[in-house]
Parts: structure tokens; C-alpha cells; sequence
């Protein structure tokens, strides 16, 4: 949506290929939701606030003045949205953080194995290490023999849980997964968890035995969705390139190490090579711990576009919190918010209701 510079009264107001020519004032809505935006040359205020949000029952308002070339005229622009519309837009928001922040995880750690590998052998040293940090190819999902051997897992068939495969297609069409991910049941009562492998084109779920008797139909279709999200956002694939640099960094700064000592480890300008040689695996690991929390976080956000079911995601994650601690998900405010977060592959439980929590409301 673009608006054109104001002149003698007229404006022009652009959303999805249209345009609106008005006088003094015009008005739209925007297809598709009840985003209702409105424009109004009006007289300045002595003093008028540039930015007021305020409320009309359900629908948020927010109201901007906006200067013009005509002396004492601004442009009044009123944006009135409900709480889906504006939920949406904040899952939206959060969803291209994610994203941008996955892409500076990755590449850190290509810039922390180029610089090792430029430490133990220059150039060429530079081009093994990244030779060595590319991410070998994911392939299919396994096959159901492999899954049993490994794993213990076998194959679901729809005729054995119709339920459970209608909430999956329903999911997925949500989703818009050229397939559906097969379905494999872990024998495991005792325990109560879910996996997801492979990607859009072969992806596989994996479901405890547990969790399939201690959840109900909504609670299974937020962890399905949940699983489906990790599937067609290809976390498989980003977690293998990060664990295949992750490799490359601890083996490069190995030998980067003996280099040095072999050479002359006495050098006082050895000394920052070494100290960086030295930290990099610890560096590496914690930048996988935080790509996985990223990922997981985008999971959850895409889990809830997918079922539009909040209620159901917040409820398996309090069930999964209480069987795998004994204790109820803790007040948002008691999450961890120091070194110790940095050690989690996952969000804090609470953490993820809260995020969750703030998305429905």
C-alpha cells in the first residue's frame, strides 16, 4: 500500500494494484481481512501527538498525523484492525525475525570455519575447511525397515488411526505439502514425544505410543502441526548444515592447534590465533543450540497459522512440560533469561506459552 505525496487536497492511495484518487478524504478496506484504513487532510493541532493507538471494542485503532507541504494541514491516517488481523501480522513479523536471525546463525558459523581454516592454511587451508563444512545430502526420508531396526518404529497405516490421518491431511493441505509425511509409532507408553525428519518431499513423523493415548484430537493436532511445520520450513536440512559445520569448525581448529604448536607456540602473536583455534567449538555449539532454538520458536508460530487452534498447542506443551519435569509450565516471567538459556536446544516451556499466548491475544 503506497501513499503519494499530498498537493492541493489530493492523494493516492495504492493497495493491490488499485488506486483511489480522493479529495479531502478517502477511505478502503483491504480485501481478504477487516483492515479498514482511512485518510483525512486535516487542520494541525497546536500540539498533536504524531502517534494514538486506542481501542473501539475489539478492533485496535491506530491514528497517525502526518506532515504535509501545506502550512497548519496534516494528513490524518487511521488504521483500524481486529485482534486476528493483528495477530496474524505479528506472527508474520516474527516469522521474518526468525528468519533473518537462522541466516546470521548460519553465517557465523561459516565466517568462524573460513577463519580457521585461513589460520591453518591460508588460502588453501580456507577452501578445504569449507569444502569439509558443506552439508552432505538429506535425502529421502528412511525407509520403514530402517526406521524399525533403528528406532523400534513401525509404519501407520490410515486404516489403523482414521482420526489421526485426518487431522495430518488436514494439516498439511494448511500447509501445502505436495504430500503427506508418513506416520510411524514408537512403542514407547511410557514416554510422551514426537520427531519430525526429512523434508516436504519425504518427510516423516514420528509419534509416541504415549503421547498418542495422553493427548486429545486438538492437542495432537498442534503437535502435528508442530512436526508438518518443521517439515516444510526444512529444519532437517538446516540443523545438518549447521551440525556438518559444527564438524568442520572442531576439526579445522584441532589442526589449526597442533600448526601453531608445532611451529612456535611461545609467539606472543600466536596468542589471539590460539585463544580463537581454542573457542571456536565452544562458539560453534552454541550457535547450533541457538539456530535449534530459532527453528523450534518458527515451529511453534507456523504450528499456530497452521491450526489457528492455540488452545490445543498450549495445552500439549503444558502436558509435555508436566511429564517430562512433574511440574506445571511456570509463569512466563520465570523463564530463564541468563547463561543458562544459551545451553537449551529448546525454548523454555513457558517461554513458548507465553509467545503463544501473546499471539492469540
Amino acid at each position: 500500500m503506497l501513499v503519494g505525496a499530498v498537493g492541493g487536497g489530493v492523494f493516492n492511495l495504492r493497495a493491490n494494484g488499485e488506486v483511489w484518487h480522493g479529495g479531502r478524504i478517502g477511505q478502503c478496506a483491504i480485501p481478504g481481512s477487516e483492515l479498514g484504513v482511512s485518510f483525512e487532510l486535516v487542520s494541525a493541532a497546536p500540539r498533536f501527538e504524531p502517534l494514538q493507538i486506542s481501542r473501539s471494542g475489539a478492533t485496535v485503532i491506530v491514528e497517525m498525523h502526518l506532515p504535509t507541504d501545506r502550512p497548519g494541514v496534516v494528513l490524518r491516517c487511521r488504521i483500524g484492525a481486529n485482534s486476528q488481523d493483528l495477530s496474524r501480522l505479528r506472527r508474520h513479523v516474527q516469522q521474518i525475525a526468525n528468519h533473518r536471525s537462522s541466516t546470521w546463525a548460519i553465517a557465523s558459523m561459516v565466517l568462524l570455519l573460513a577463519v580457521c581454516g585461513w589460520i591453518v592454511g591460508g588460502a588453501e587451508g580456507l577452501h578445504r575447511a569449507m569444502t569439509g563444512g558443506m552439508p552432505r545430502s538429506n535425502g529421502r526420508a528412511v525407509s520403514s525397515e530402517t526406521m524399525y531396526r533403528l528406532f523400534g518404529a513401525h509404519l501407520l497405516r490410515p486404516a489403523e488411526m482414521p482420526g489421526l490421518f485426518d487431522i495430518l491431511a488436514d494439516v498439511c493441505s494448511r500447509a501445502h505439502l505436495p504430500r503427506l509425511p508418513e506416520l510411524y509409532c514408537l512403542s514407547a507408553s511410557s514416554d510422551m514425544n514426537a520427531y519430525a525428519l526429512g523434508d516436504s518431499e519425504g518427510g516423516a513423523i514420528v509419534l509416541t505410543d504415549g503421547l498418542l493415548r495422553g493427548m486429545t484430537p486438538g492437542e495432537i493436532a498442534g503437535i502435528l502441526a508442530h512436526e508438518v511445520a518443521h517439515i516444510r520450513n526444512n529444519d532437517a536440512w538446516a540443523m545438518n548444515w549447521a551440525a556438518a559445520l559444527h564438524r568442520a569448525i572442531e576439526w579445522t581448529s584441532m589442526a589449526g592447534l597442533a600448526f601453531l604448536r608445532a611451529q612456535n607456540s611461545c609467539r606472543a602473536t600466536d596468542l589471539p590465533m590460539v585463544t580463537l583455534l581454542s573457542a571456536a567449538p565452544a562458539i560453534s555449539h552454541l550457535l547450533c543450540l541457538a539456530l535449534s532454538r530459532i527453528r523450534e520458536s518458527d515451529a511453534d508460530t507456523t504450528a499456530l497459522e497452521l491450526t489457528g487452534n492455540w488452545q490445543g498447542l498450549v495445552a500439549a506443551l503444558n502436558k509435555l512440560e508436566r511429564h517430562h519435569t512433574g511440574s506445571p509450565v511456570l509463569p512466563v516471567a520465570a523463564f530463564e533469561d541468563g547463561p543458562l538459556r544459551l545451553l537449551r536446544s529448546h525454548p523454555a516451556t513457558a517461554e513458548r506459552v507465553g509467545a503463544l499466548l501473546g499471539f492469540a491475544h
